[in-house]
């Protein structure tokens, strides 16, 4: 966990001065090798620097598949529900099942049920949506069917 704190705390160093978009570059990057600890710092840095616009939306997008791909649940969750508020037109049921799968391939099948309901409870008639919580009920894992069933989808 040390290691962690002090990679993102190096990283924030480095990043100093760093413009919005180098740091955009910089976060991509990082998401594309796995390092998703690194993402996420240099995504805020540069939504700390003073993004705007579509550089601050690319940022948002890059640190939410950084902490989904983390197993981050929670705070993809959090993320997810900010956004839907903050950047209603960008945000819908699609962008919660495409979380939801980087979450499930994380290896979190409950998370990414979590992260369906709470984008069937944003976007009720969202067909993308409906579509993904049908598959997980036709096939999914133990996890993803108990987490269903707990959630009320499934008797």
């Amino acid at each position: 966990m040390r290691n962690l704190i002090f990679v993102a705390l190096l990283s924030l160093l480095a990043a100093c001065g760093a413009s919005p978009e180098q740091q955009l570059e910089q976060a991509r990057g990082q998401l594309a090798s796995g390092s998703y600890v690194d993402a996420e710092a240099s995504a805020a840095a540069g939504l700390a620097a003073g993004a705007e616009g579509a550089t601050a939306w690319r940022l948002e997008l890059v640190a939410l598949e950084a902490e989904a791909r983390a197993k981050k649940t929670e705070a993809a969750l959090a993320r997810l529900e900010r956004l839907a508020g903050a950047w209603a037109k960008q945000v819908g049921g699609s962008l919660f099942v495409q979380t939801a799968g980087q979450i499930r391939d994380a290896g979190d099948p409950a998370g990414a049920i979590q992260v369906l309901d709470a984008g069937a409870k944003r976007f009720p008639e969202d067909a993308d949506v409906q579509k993904a919580i049908a598959q997980a009920k036709a096939g999914g894992t133990a996890a993803e069917l108990e987490q269903l069933r707990s959630l009320g989808y499934i008797e």
